[in-house]
């Protein structure tokens, strides 16, 4: 059977845990957050500022009102967690094997990541004096700043792996070397050339180089540009230059594309945020000469583009000769495409494909030598970081299999349906909550971070919003009675019942209603532990105080959780989030109070902005019905209460006054 994933995961590269790590973000766990976000992703402080978020396009979410903020909340979860947390997995350090990495990018410091988590002795010859590759050297720091890669880097290299930055393979050591010493070879080196035009005047000191231009500029080296830059391109790079020259001093920069607006391949925010900043673009035309008068370059002249794509949509540009167009400017930038150095390889048997990659077996990213894979832009293509990632991980697993004698194995995925329509419209509508950016002028004027990141509770408001999919509910067949109870409280009617209930995956909220109200306990929900209740879930040992049951609502409306360990009238209780108020089960508080806990107190949101239909209103009935079943049992009921949001007072004051009272019924 295939894992189904939630879409999110699946149409990941890395497939991480989102719907995992939102939840936790949710409830303000964000070293649990952490956890799962770096579990499968050396790179994910990157990823949390760059990633083009594929998992995005796909969020479920989408279909009611807008998807999830997914990259932007990774990266909050990461910062809140700590630079350090989780510690790096130690090295096993277990097998006779030595693997070289040619490359210390993305691809090439996933692939070691992965093979020391194996046991494999692992080295990487990586040429600039500091690991990173493009990441570090050529994303504009405004967009990416470069303690995040130092971070993910360091990671990697407190992993076990040893990185040797500054030797150039080819220059400092040969490939045949490394194939006497080690084992396996993998060659992650990028593309790393920026592709140049023969045309009229590109030979002039004016015109330059996108890749150069940009690691120039990062570097603390900055190429002169003139008050007018023209930007040849329609990539992300392209947006890159365009913004970069800017910023060094360009009063007009002005990005020429052969696509039109709609076929431009660069992503939909860099290209708002460039036009933002006052960058223009001209879409559908093609360079045709660079305008050179008494030496100077003066603009680029142009040619209009009949098609970009052929009918079968391979790229093969038609221009119309009859069409031209001028645009001023003393500074060309080329932004093409990238190439990759392969000088390296000679007579090395190794095949370089028509397309400028290396000609790789697409399963085992083995090259035409043996012992000698390849991974990253140089087997794939160029690509994000993100799929850098996933390329070094398949390569680590190819040579872990070519090492042991093993044959290929892959997993088979499947996705998460669409969530039905008859779903979508009982669930309630909630805005999408964005991280502030500077103001475009401001962006425009310096190198400046350009992304502010979220307060705590927008981040936890957004990360709310999240359906839960691949977090839902399951029947636990052999207990199930078929009595309806589901049915009845679910709010989206998801139950069926054949015999016995089931609950269908792409229909169900995650919310843990059914599995609190369930009289069999049949029914189990990923995150919410039923078995453990409160007695284990939620503190690690002893006996709390106070056992605090709250919606994760409640957490960006009024209740930090970070605030409760800071108060001395709660320092012994204990904070257990809820999806939903509704999830609460009603044996928990008698649970609590047999187990030694003073007091328990339960705190939803308002009826009004339940996020699953009723909850508040059910759970506010069952406490009543409680205090009673106390009084006639002998246990004081002012040992439970419950505050809703809207009726009074700040959360964490009523819980403040809560302990008090609890103080004076312990006198």
């Amino acid at each position: 059977m295939p894992l189904t994933l939630p879409p999110c995961s699946f149409s990941c590269p890395v497939h991480t845990d989102v719907p995992g790590y939102l939840a936790a973000i949710a409830r303000g766990d964000y070293r649990r957050a952490a956890v799962l976000i770096r579990a499968n992703n050396p790179f994910a402080s990157v990823c949390g500022w760059v990633c083009p978020h594929p998992c995005e396009d796909r969020c479920r979410r989408g279909a009611k009102d807008a998807s999830l903020s997914i990259r932007a909340l990774k990266r909050f979860a990461l910062e809140m967690a700590g630079p350090g947390y989780p510690p790096p997995p130690s090295p096993s350090g277990l097998l006779p094997f030595r693997v070289a990495v040619v490359g210390g990018g993305p691809a090439g410091l996933t692939a070691a990541w992965s093979l020391a988590q194996r046991g494999y002795r692992v080295t990487v010859f990586e040429r600039s004096p500091e690991a990173g590759g493009h990441l570090y050297h050529s994303i504009p720091t405004y967009r990416l700043p470069r303690r995040a890669v130092r971070e993910d880097v360091e990671r990697v290299a407190k992993a076990g792996v040893e990185i040797r930055n500054g030797v150039e393979v080819g220059k400092d050591v040969c490939l045949d070397e490394l194939r006497e010493v080690f084992h396996a070879v993998i060659l992650a080196v990028g593309l790393s050339q920026s592709r140049n035009l023969n045309l009229p005047g590109f030979d002039h000191p004016g015109v330059l180089l996108a890749l150069p231009f940009l690691q120039g500029a990062n570097a603390g080296k900055p190429p002169a540009v003139g008050e007018r830059v023209v930007v040849v391109g329609g990539g992300d790079v392209a947006m890159d230059v365009a913004r970069t020259a800017l910023r060094l001093g360009a009063r007009e920069v002005r990005v020429v594309c052969l696509e039109s607006r709609e076929e431009m391949p660069a992503h939909s925010w860099e290209i708002t945020e460039a036009l933002e900043e006052g960058v223009e673009i001209w879409p559908g035309w093609g360079p045709a000469r660079a305008e050179i008068a008494g030496g100077q370059l003066k603009g680029l002249e142009l040619k209009g583009v009949k098609s970009v794509f052929d009918e079968e949509g391979r790229f093969n540009p038609q221009f119309d000769e009859g069409k031209t167009s001028f645009v001023p400017g003393e500074t060309i930038v080329l932004a093409i495409g990238q190439g990759a150095d392969f000088s390296f390889l000679e007579k090395s048997g190794i095949k370089v494909g028509p397309r400028g990659c290396l000609e790789v077996d697409p399963h085992t990213l083995a090259t035409s030598v043996p012992g000698i894979f390849a991974c990253g832009e140089i087997a794939t293509g160029p690509g994000p970081a993100v799929a850098a990632v996933a390329s070094g991980h398949r390569a680590a697993a190819a040579v872990h299999r070519y090492l042991q004698g093993e044959t290929a194995r892959e997993e088979e995925l499947s996705v998460l349906a669409p969530v039905p329509e008859r779903v979508l419209e009982r669930l309630p509508t909630f805005s999408r909550q964005d991280p502030a950016l500077l103001p475009a002028q401001e962006r425009r004027a310096s190198f400046v971070l350009q992304e502010l990141g979220y307060f705590p509770a927008q981040a936890l408001r957004e990360a709310d919003r999240c359906l839960r999919c691949g977090l839902g509910a399951e029947v636990i067949p052999e207990r199930c009675a078929a009595c309806l109870t589901c049915l009845r409280v679910c709010p989206y009617g998801v139950p069926v019942i054949e015999g016995r209930a089931r609950i269908p995956a792409e229909s169900c909220q995650g919310c843990g209603i059914c599995a609190a109200h369930c009289p069999a306990g049949a029914i189990s929900v990923r995150g919410i532990n039923r078995e453990e209740g409160p007695g284990e879930s939620a503190r690690p040992g002893g006996t709390p105080s106070l056992v605090i049951y709250a919606c994760q609502r409640t957490f960006f409306q009024g209740l930090n959780p970070q605030e409760l360990a800071g108060k001395p009238e709660l320092k012994d209780a204990r904070l257990v989030p809820l999806p939903t108020a509704g999830a609460l089960d009603p044996l928990w508080l008698m649970q609590a109070l047999e187990e030694g806990a003073q007091g328990v107190a339960v705190i939803t949101c308002g009826e009004e902005n339940c996020r699953h239909m009723g909850g508040a209103a059910r759970v506010r009935k069952m406490l009543a019905r409680w205090r009673g079943m106390m009084e006639q049992l002998g246990i004081e009921p002012a040992r439970l209460d419950w505050h809703e949001l809207g009726r009074g007072g700040d959360p964490l004051g009523w819980l403040l006054a809560f302990a008090r009272r609890l103080s004076a019924l312990r006198a």
